[in-house]
């Protein structure tokens, strides 16, 4: 990511709910650029629903409503 502000975070977020990812290939890219912890934290936000202790991702609600607001504008 380049900007690790919660809004960046939300359309990563976003990206990585809406296309098919290489988990490995993903865990293997972040561990290049010291970024694993980061990278396992999406992944469990993603896999639990916002489930996670991490003050910088977005409440579930909210990233909710932000990917509704794109599947809209997407369609």
């Amino acid at each position: 990511m380049i900007d690790d502000g919660s809004r960046h975070r939300s359309y990563c977020l976003l990206l990585l709910s809406h296309v098919d990812i290489n988990e490995e290939n993903l865990r293997e890219q972040a561990a290049k650029y010291g970024l694993e912890d980061e990278i396992d934290a999406v992944l469990r936000y993603l896999e639990t629903h916002g489930e996670v202790d991490d003050h910088c991702l977005p409440e579930w609600d909210g990233f909710q409503k932000l990917a509704a607001d794109y599947e809209g504008r997407l369609s």
